[in-house]
């Protein structure tokens, strides 16, 4: 019988052409919440998501034991590889960081004093019951969705950067 981490891993070992990034969250109308607007997180992604390797499920075991307390509603945000690359050369070529290339609203201060971030729903590939092992798959998700397009590009002045 597969463990939780390995069936996530089978999931989405389904979409190969793609970067993971998860991260848990308590309240299944908040993960139904964020496949429909996006994910808002906070000054760099790695801070809210961690990466995986779906190749490497006990990898995913590990995230699912760890961040248990976190809650029980796993969301995938899962970015082509295509995609994902294209975002890091804008951001090399416009001296920004990749999340400022990423988001679809413009980036705003919260509470700690912080910029938050939205990536698109087009993005978030679903979410995972963590008791269930049930996935829900997000209808707006698309393995090729650039949220670059017709996307102007301005460098953060000094100001900026220092806040």
């Amino acid at each position: 019988m597969k463990n939780k981490g390995e069936i996530l891993a089978a999931l989405m070992n389904k979409f190969e052409n793609c970067y993971f990034f998860l991260h848990n969250t308590k309240e299944k109308s908040i993960a139904e919440k964020i496949m429909q607007e996006g994910f808002i997180f906070e000054n760099q992604l790695p801070h809210s998501t961690d990466r995986v390797n779906p190749a490497e499920p006990i990898e995913i075991t590990y995230f699912l034991f760890q961040r248990k307390d976190y809650g029980s509603y796993t969301i995938i945000i899962a970015i082509s590889k295509k995609i994902y690359e294209r975002y890091t050369c804008l951001s090399n070529l416009h001296d920004l960081g990749i999340e400022d290339i990423m988001t679809i609203s413009k980036p705003v201060y919260g509470d700690n004093d912080e910029l938050l971030y939205t990536i698109s729903p087009g993005h978030i590939l679903g979410y995972f019951n963590n008791k269930t092992s049930e996935f829900v798959r997000n209808a707006l998700w698309d393995e090729n969705h650039d949220c670059t397009i017709n996307k102007v590009f301005r460098r953060r002045t000094n100001e900026q950067q220092e806040n």
